[in-house]
């Protein structure tokens, strides 16, 4: 009978509740004579898990705690590691092994308990002053003392370094209280911990190495993907068990689970931790969905069909319902939309004039990403490059438009141009003004869906630290904000835009004719490397460089952006487009195109150049006396049509 049975009245037991909670009991149920802080803070796993599933592919690791735990010097263990790796369930299973009396426990640790040290336990009802203190205190003198043979285990221990892990001073002065009065025994070799911290939390060992010295830190992997199989296999009874046997799980649906947990996953989540809770969660959901369908038969009256359920005592997961369960729970109800690539051809090229083989390019480029035949930790990243005015910018706003239903996440990168501009989009590092703001983040978004579209606009004009920090994300699907959080770019398509490498993207005219070349993949990247880092360049999984807008191609987009403005104004205000003809005649889009075409600018005066042509056409309309030889004195009967309201 562990500790956790003589807390006082517990139960219904007359016996035990007459006792007096100062008078434990005695014979081979006595407990040491300092028990009573034993029973406020800590947690006896030996008895919690005596019972335990043995931890599997952690042997080595389980050697190196335990001869780190009976060394005369600093017995104390630091276990460092990814959140999920097990760093905790090694603890658990050398106190199951020490209970159990394993053969491989040796002599120097038998009969010795693992008490976990939950920090809240020990700062709650600390207000006074001297409590917390006093606690300490009564604490070393029970881990101290040999009869006890207690050892210290203490999850999260970064918390009692007082540090933030950042180097920039300041810290948490009760956990620094914490860390000063543990110091002395833990040097004395008195006492025996086992700590367990992430990776990215240990740093704060690392501002106090006075603390940091005393433990000797050993690193936690990661598990392989067979060995995470592995694991699924022996915690499967137990989760069975748990939903009372209501769900059957097929060894093919359990080697499954650990690929869509990899595929999956976010960012900072890791093997085994990432499938079990994958399955766990898979297993209640489709016990939820089984009583769902009863609960809707019964309401519908269908006695048959609730009879049919009913006779089903186990009911299969299937890998769908695991895919769709891994979904949920990275993204909540943010799904990748399933979108139609000829519908996104047709807007492209609808929208978009001159550029017919790059739009090919890139609906086939989506089309393959569409199959997710290779899953990947990183990013799908391109860069369009071309002059300005070309359609860069519009094509990555209508493929997020056609892609996720709206709008891409986009930073004008030109206000990006100093080093500092790196925390408008990671925060202000801890100590400078901003560091506790709670402002949204650029990026903040990814964490509810991760699946968007992120337009990096002008991408040549942000300094080059700001670029550094892409190439992470980039390179390994993440980058870390300021306060240690990780912003999760795996699943999302990263478009930058640039007007570098212009002159080379002007093409050259051969023969007779004027068309114009497209630059090759290697004069493209020649260009675009004389002002990116070849290492960032290397990054993109595809370059790609805009055709220059001609005079030819500029008319064109000028009577298809007409088409569209005279629709918009059909929608609104209909009287109006009854007076604007079908189409622009030829010889005024000629005109127009030869009076507003800038060769440098591309397509963006053909936009303010049709408003112009509309409105021009519009107010000759209603004022004709003003303006007889306008396009209204062309339009007979056309006045009374148009109201005089704006």
């Amino acid at each position: 009978m562990g500790l956790s049975n003589f807390t006082g009245n517990s139960g219904g037991d007359d016996t035990n509740d007459a006792l007096p909670p100062s008078l434990p009991p005695s014979g081979p149920l006595a407990l040491p004579a300092d028990y009573g802080i034993a029973e406020d803070l800590l947690v006896d796993y030996n008895e919690k898990f005596q019972n335990a599933e043995p931890t599997m592919f952690r042997d080595t690791l389980i050697g190196q705690t335990i001869s780190v735990v009976i060394s005369k010097n600093k017995p104390n263990a630091l276990l460092v590691g990814p959140a999920g790796v097990g760093k905790t369930k090694i603890v658990e299973d050398i106190a199951r092994r020490i209970a159990l009396g394993d053969t491989l426990i040796p002599d120097q640790l038998r009969d010795h308990t693992i008490y976990e040290l939950p920090i809240a336990n020990l700062i709650a009802g600390s207000g006074i002053v001297g409590a917390l203190e006093d606690k300490l205190m009564e604490l070393i003198d029970f881990a101290t003392n040999p009869k006890n043979k207690a050892i210290l285990f203490i999850d999260e221990i970064h918390q009692i370094t007082g540090s933030t892990g950042s180097g920039s001073g300041g810290g948490n002065p009760t956990a620094q209280k914490i860390s000063q009065i543990l110091k002395p025994a833990l040097a004395r070799g008195d006492m025996s911990v086992i700590g367990a911290t992430t990776t990215t939390e240990s740093r704060a060992f690392d501002d106090d190495p006075a603390f940091s010295r005393r433990f000797s830190r050993l690193i936690v992997d990661e598990l392989t993907l067979e060995q995470t199989a592995a694991v699924l296999s022996t915690v499967r009874p137990g989760l069975l068990a748990h939903y009372r046997q209501q769900i059957t799980v097929s060894d093919a649906v359990l080697a499954e689970t650990v690929t869509i947990a990899e595929e999956n996953s976010r960012a900072g989540q890791h093997r085994p931790d990432n499938a079990i809770t994958l399955l766990d969660r898979a297993m209640a959901d489709r016990v939820l969905e089984q009583k769902r369908l009863i609960v809707q038969a019964e309401k519908a009256g269908d006695t048959a069909m609730v009879q049919a359920l009913q006779a089903v005592p186990q009911v299969p997961l299937t890998a769908k319902r695991i895919l769709d369960v891994a979904k949920r729970l990275m993204t909540g109800n943010a799904q990748r939309k399933d979108f139609d690539v000829t519908v996104l051809h047709a807007a492209l090229t609808d929208r978009l004039q001159g550029q017919d083989g790059i739009l090919d390019r890139l609906t086939d480029r989506l089309a393959r990403e569409q199959l997710q035949l290779f899953p990947s930790t990183t990013p799908t990243t391109w860069m369009f490059a071309g002059a300005s005015g070309v359609g860069k910018t519009a094509a990555a706003k209508i493929i997020a438009e056609e892609m996720t239903g709206a709008e891409p996440i986009i930073l004008n990168m030109a206000e990006f141009h100093t080093p500092s501009s790196v925390s408008k989009i990671v925060g202000a590092p801890p100590g400078y003004i901003g560091s506790d703001s709670n402002q949204e983040l650029p990026f903040d978004t990814l964490e509810s869906n991760p699946h968007r579209v992120i337009l990096l606009d002008e991408f040549e004009k942000s300094d080059k630290a700001v670029q550094r920090l892409f190439l992470s994300a980039f390179d390994e699907g993440y980058i870390r904000n300021s306060h240690g959080k990780l912003l999760d770019f795996s699943k999302a398509l990263v478009i930058c835009t640039t007007n570098a490498a212009q002159e080379s993207l002007n093409g050259q005219r051969i023969g007779f004719g004027s068309a114009q070349t497209a630059p090759s993949t290697r004069s493209l990247n020649k260009a675009l490397a004389e002002v990116f880092d070849a290492e960032l360049l290397g990054r993109f999984s595809m370059l790609v460089g805009f055709n220059p807008i001609s005079k030819e191609v500029y008319r064109d987009i000028i009577c298809s952006h007409y088409t569209r403005c005279r629709e918009q104004i059909a929608a609104a205000k209909p009287r109006l487009a009854q007076i604007l003809p079908d189409a622009i005649p030829d010889d005024e889009a000629a005109a127009m195109s030869e009076a507003t075409f800038v060769p440098s600018l591309g397509a963006r005066p053909a936009g303010r150049a049709v408003r112009t042509w509309i409105e021009d056409r519009l107010l000759a309309a209603r004022s004709p006396r003003q303006n007889q030889t306008g396009p209204a004195a062309q339009m007979p009967g056309a006045v009374e049509e148009l109201p005089q309201t704006s």
